[in-house]
C-alpha cells in the first residue's frame, strides 16, 4: 500500500504477569515462535504493508529490547525503544510517544506486541482513512471479551459495557489505526486507552469505528497453556510445504503434465497425476490459509456416503502434509460447456438437482459426523459479505444510509427462511460433468444457511457471459423452485430468489475487488463489470432500487432487466 503509515507503535512495555515464570526475564512480545521473538510476526506484516519506523515502548527487562534490536534496524525500518521508567499503561504509553510523529506521519498503527493476527491491515488503514473516524478498532467476530459494541454503520458505541449501549458485541484485537489529531489528544496520564476511547466517542457520535476482521488467525496469548499450543501448532511442519512432485510420488503417482497447475487459489494447487497404469487422479496440496481446506476430505465422504450427493471420492489424503489424491472428473464444468453454441441445460439442471439433495439431507447427514462446519449464515456472515463489499469495491467508502438500509434488509429476509446446509460458493467453475450429469467440488466452504442462495449463485454467476443469460437464467429460477419442494407462491419464490441474488452478489463481487486490488490477481478485476451488472437486475427485481442504482453507476453501463 503506497501511502500506508510510516510510523507503528507496538506496546511492548506489559510485565507479562499472566505468563510467569516465562516472563520473569523476558517482555511478553520477545517470547520465542519458531526460534523468533513473536512480536516479529507483526513488525514482517506492517513492513510489507509499508511501516518504516517502529516506536516501541519498554518497561520490564529494557535490555532485551536492546538485545533484539542492537543496531535500532529491522530491515529497512528504523526501530526507536521508548522507555518508560514507571509503567504509563496503554493511554499514557501512546500519548508518551506522540511528540515523535512528524508531519508525514497523518496516521498511526497502533499494535499491541502480545497479539498474533493475520489481519489484513492495509485494508483496515482504507477502511479508517475512507471513513473519516478520528480511530478505527480492529474488531473480530468471536473472542473470550467480546466487549465493544458497533453499530450496524460501523460506529463504536460502547467499550467494557461502560455506556451500557446494546449494538452488537464484538472483540477488541489489540490493533487500531489513529490519526495523529487523535495521538496528540490523548492526555499523558497513567491509564488504559480505553478510557480516551470511550471520552471520543461520547463527545462526537463516529468518531470511533469499526473494522471488522475475519482473516483466519487471532491470538491474544494470555495463559502459559495457549502460549505452548500455539508454539507447537507454529513450530509443526509446515502443512503444504510438500512439492506437488512429491506429494504425488508419495500416493504412488507422477504428475501428469510437468509442474502445470490445473487450478489454484485459496491456498491450494490442484495437478492431474497418473501411475505407472494409467489411471488419472487429482493432486490437490493445500495449506492453512483457509482452515476449511482440512475438512474437503471429510465433508466429501459424508456427503458421498451418507447424502448421496456426487461428489469426488477422495482416494487419499495427508492431512499432516495437507494433500489431498481425488477421483479425477475430467476437465468439463459448467462454465466451460456454456461457451459451446448450445445452452447445456441439461448440466444446469443436474446441478440444481444435486445441490438440492444437500439441502433436503444435509442437516441431517453431518448431525453426528464430528464435523464442525464453517460458520453459519446469520446477522455477523451477511454483515462481513455487506462489509467486504463496501471495503473492496466502494474502497471503504460507506454508501448513504438509503443503500445501506437496502443492503442490511436483505439478511433479515434470508434469515427468516428454513436453515438447510448449503454449498455457500455454488457457481459454475465448481460444478464439474461428466457424461451429462453434475458433479460437486469445492466443498469446504459448506455451511448451514438459505437454499435460496446456492440457487442465485448459479443462476447470476459472474462467469456466465452468454447473451441469452437472461433467459436461461429464467428457467434455472424455474427448475430450482420444482426440485426445492417450494410449497409457497411462484413470486414469493422469485421474490426470496433475487434478493438471495443480491446478497450473493455484493459478496462476489467484493472477491473480485479483492482479489484484484489487495492480492495482485488482475484476472479476477475482468468479471467485477459483470458482477455489477447482475447486481443491478437482482437489486431492480427485489425492489432494492437504490442498491441498483448504485451497482449500475459502478458498472459504468446500463444493465438490461429481462423478466
Amino acid at each position: 500500500m503506497p501511502d500506508f503509515p510510516r510510523t507503528a507503535f507496538l506496546l511492548g512495555a506489559g510485565l507479562g504477569t499472566r505468563l510467569r515464570p516465562l516472563t520473569e526475564n523476558c517482555p511478553k512480545p520477545l517470547l520465542p515462535i519458531g526460534g523468533r521473538p513473536m512480536v516479529l510476526q507483526a513488525m514482517e506484516k506492517l513492513r510489507a504493508a509499508g511501516t518504516r519506523r517502529f516506536l516501541i515502548n519498554t518497561h520490564h527487562r529494557p535490555e532485551a529490547w536492546a538485545l533484539a534490536f542492537p543496531d535500532g534496524r529491522f530491515g529497512d525500518a528504523e526501530v526507536k525503544l521508548v522507555h518508560e521508567p514507571v509503567l504509563l499503561e496503554t493511554g499514557g504509553g501512546l500519548a508518551n510517544i506522540a511528540g515523535l510523529l512528524g508531519e508525514e506521519d497523518a496516521d498511526l498503527v497502533v499494535w499491541n506486541g502480545d497479539i498474533l493476527s493475520s489481519c489484513d491491515i492495509a485494508a483496515a488503514v482504507a477502511h479508517h482513512r475512507a471513513n473519516g473516524g478520528a480511530a478505527t478498532l480492529v474488531v473480530r467476530e468471536q473472542g473470550p471479551n467480546r466487549n465493544v459494541r458497533i453499530t450496524d454503520e460501523g460506529f463504536v458505541t460502547d467499550l467494557r459495557d461502560r455506556v451500557g449501549t446494546t449494538d452488537p458485541a464484538y472483540q477488541y484485537a489489540g490493533i487500531c489505526v489513529a490519526t495523529k489529531a487523535f495521538v496528540q489528544g490523548v492526555p499523558p496520564a497513567t491509564e488504559s486507552l480505553v478510557e480516551h476511547f470511550l471520552r471520543c466517542l461520547q463527545a462526537e457520535a463516529g468518531s470511533i469505528q469499526g473494522f471488522l476482521d475475519a482473516s483466519p488467525h487471532w491470538h491474544d496469548l494470555g495463559t502459559i497453556e495457549e502460549f505452548e499450543r500455539v508454539k507447537a501448532e507454529q513450530e509443526r511442519p509446515v502443512r503444504g510445504a510438500i512439492t506437488s512432485a512429491e506429494a504425488a510420488r508419495a500416493h504412488g503417482y507422477e504428475l501428469a503434465a510437468g509442474d502445470e497447475v490445473l487450478k489454484g487459489g485459496s491456498g491450494r494447487r490442484f495437478h492431474r497425476v497418473r501411475k505407472s497404469t494409467g489411471e488419472s487422479a487429482v493432486l490437490c496440496v493445500y495449506d492453512d490459509s483457509r482452515p476449511e481446506n482440512l475438512l474437503y476430505g471429510d465433508i466429501a465422504g459424508v456427503m458421498r456416503d451418507k447424502i448421496g450427493v456426487q461428489v469426488p471420492q477422495v482416494l487419499a489424503e495427508d492431512k499432516a502434509a495437507g494433500v489431498l489424491v481425488l477421483e479425477d472428473l475430467g476437465d468439463s464444468d459448467l462454465c466451460s460447456l456454456t461457451q459451446g453454441p448450445e445452452f447445456p441445460w441439461t448440466a444446469f439442471a443436474s446441478a440444481l438437482e444435486q445441490v438440492a439433495g444437500l439441502h433436503r439431507h444435509g442437516v441431517d447427514g453431518f448431525a453426528g459426523s464430528g464435523i464442525t462446519l464453517m460458520e453459519a449464515f446469520g446477522p455477523n456472515l451477511y454483515q462481513w459479505e455487506r462489509q467486504y463489499f463496501q471495503d473492496n469495491v466502494l474502497g471503504g467508502r460507506r454508501p448513504d444510509r438509503a443503500v445501506a438500509d437496502e443492503m442490511a434488509s436483505l439478511a433479515k429476509q434470508l434469515m427468516g427462511q428454513p436453515v438447510v446446509t448449503i454449498h455457500r460458493d455454488f457457481q459454475s467453475q465448481n460444478i464439474m460433468v461428466r457424461e451429462g450429469s453434475a458433479w460437486l467440488v469445492d466443498l469446504q466452504g459448506l455451511r448451514h444457511g438459505c437454499m435460496f442462495y446456492d440457487y442465485a449463485s448459479l443462476a447470476f454467476d459472474p462467469y456466465l457471459t452468454r447473451p441469452d443469460m437472461d433467459l436461461w437464467r429464467i428457467e434455472i429460477e424455474d427448475h430450482a423452485r420444482e426440485v426445492s419442494g417450494w410449497n409457497g407462491s411462484s413470486d414469493e419464490f422469485s421474490h426470496l430468489f433475487h434478493v438471495a441474488a443480491t446478497q450473493r452478489l455484493l459478496q462476489a463481487c467484493g472477491a473480485y475487488a479483492f482479489l484484484g486490488h489487495k492480492k495482485g490477481r488482475p484476472e479476477y478485476l475482468a468479471h467485477l463489470p459483470q458482477g455489477l451488472r447482475n447486481l443491478t437486475i437482482a437489486a431492480s427485481l427485489c425492489g432494492r432500487r437504490r442498491l441498483a442504482r448504485l451497482a449500475e453507476d459502478l458498472a459504468g453501463a446500463p444493465a438490461k432487466v429481462s423478466r
